[in-house]
């Protein structure tokens, strides 16, 4: 099923000149902007404008004069209300190329309808490369965004090269996740919090010497506000933070994983508990620890960051997520309702698995 709606250039049209007309820079017996005027603007063909204008004239809220031009009739507020109120592109990383079945491509997608529908806004989705391809692709999507159109972006390293690219074409955004530029508006997940109830509540179980490994990348904030959480809840409890004990990847792959574990076995001394992030890396971290003959849950606990749920032998592992929907809600209304707020926290989830055991009772 195709959860996605997208509008046709003759709508997306119809939806700026509304915009426009509703800006009060064309009051009742103005001339209106042409189809030659359009056209230049908007890079659409003259047959999609001049099918857009003619909706409106239909509705009654332009008039055009033989010879003269198009002009604003009186406001007819009903007929504007009826049309959709605005078009967002949400702009994703696709990482596992599989589109709206990624659990956290689709679960913001829900969010987002949620929050748009009820207002009659529409959503585009449109992908991007993950890595070193996302300027080219952002400069192709960018492309297809018509004047008055705004974007949300999710699931990409938000350098403030590429937050500027949007900015510099006078595309109003929100990013999932915060960017680069803290002045750009974003919702972003409490993962200070999360990481710091689920180290406490390991420490509560016995455990001391406790792994982090996360993913690291140019600007990676949630890494950050991960290993704040960790530390802050070791230096409560007393315990000296090993950095031996927090190692750090690049790629979503399970041998990164694999790769993390033989770092950790080689240099940090012995460890009860782990937090991972990245649900292809803690496949690869719990393959190799297994091979090792260590037993989950009873001499090795594991706490996954991830979205869609695990299941390796017959552990399913206890996960840290994020509130998906929520966070998806909560970009719309930011997007939609511009308030001056610039940042928006939604708290994380804890979802038990059987990965976890006290130890030293």
């Amino acid at each position: 099923m195709n959860i996605v709606e997208t509008p046709s250039k003759k709508d997306q049209v119809r939806n700026y000149l509304i915009q426009e007309l509703n800006s009060g820079k064309y009051p009742p017996g103005s001339l209106f902007l042409s189809e030659n005027v359009l056209f230049r603007e908007l890079g659409i063909c003259k047959n999609t404008v001049r099918e857009a204008l003619s909706s409106l004239v239909s509705d009654g809220l332009l008039e055009r004069v033989r010879g003269k031009g198009t002009f604003v009739l009186e406001p007819r507020p009903n007929l504007a209300e009826s049309t959709s109120a605005g078009v967002v592109h949400f702009i994703c990383a696709n990482p596992y190329r599989i589109g709206e079945g990624d659990p956290f491509i689709s679960g913001l997608v829900q969010g987002l309808h949620a929050a748009l529908d009820p207002f009659r806004w529409r959503l585009c989705l449109d992908f991007a490369d993950f890595t070193e391809h996302s300027y080219e692709d952002m400069k192709t999507i960018i492309g297809t965004i018509l004047p008055g159109e705004c974007a949300i972006l999710a699931g990409f390293n938000y350098s403030a090269k590429l937050t500027d690219m949007l900015r510099e074409a006078n595309i109003r955004f929100v990013t999932v996740g915060q960017a680069e530029d803290e002045s750009v508006p974003c919702v972003d997940t409490d993962y200070v919090s999360g990481t710091y109830e689920v180290v406490s509540d390991l420490i509560g179980r016995g455990h001391t010497r406790i792994a982090l490994v996360d993913r690291r990348g140019p600007h990676f904030p949630s890494c950050e506000n991960r290993r704040r959480g960790y530390i802050k809840a070791l230096a409560e409890h007393g315990i000296i933070p090993d950095a031996r004990l927090m190692a750090q990847y690049s790629n979503l792959t399970p041998a990164e994983g694999e790769k993390m574990w033989k770092e950790l076995e080689e240099y940090a001394t012995s460890f009860t508990a782990v937090l991972i992030y990245g649900n292809t890396p803690v496949l690869g971290f719990l393959k190799s620890a297994l091979a090792a003959g260590r037993k989950i849950p009873e001499d090795l606990s594991v706490i996954a960051f991830c979205d869609p749920p695990l299941l390796v032998a017959d552990h399913v592992i206890t996960r840290v997520v994020p509130s998906l929907i929520e966070l998806g809600k909560a970009a719309g209304n930011l997007i939609r309702e511009p308030d001056g707020t610039s940042q928006r926290i939604i708290a994380c989830r804890r979802l038990d698995g059987n990965t976890v055991a006290d130890i030293g009772r």
